[in-house]
């Protein structure tokens, strides 16, 4: 899921586990998770119509470029492994 919240800042939800969520701001620099609680975060941050495999491109291309904390790098894999295996089985 793609999110934004009030200061425009755009983000991509790696990890929901219930009580917690674990999303990847996007900013210049480096990219590193942030795990929040599920009330901060649907009070804060609000889906946007943006498309997930696009998202995903974006955010994956910032880190061949800026580079990702391990966390960071292996949410957004497993996520566009398990988006790809959603789409192909719509065919």
């Amino acid at each position: 899921m793609v999110v934004i919240n009030g200061n425009r800042t755009t983000a991509i939800v790696i990890r929901h586990r219930g009580d917690t969520v674990t999303l990847v701001p996007m900013k210049s620099g480096k990219l590193s998770a942030q795990t929040v609680k599920f009330e901060e975060f649907r009070r804060e941050w609000k889906e946007t119509g943006y498309a997930l495999s696009q998202g995903l491109t974006t955010f994956l291309a910032h880190i061949m470029k800026k580079g990702g904390s391990l966390e960071v790098v292996k949410g957004l894999e497993k996520l566009a492994a398990r988006d790809r295996f959603v789409v192909a089985s719509l065919f």
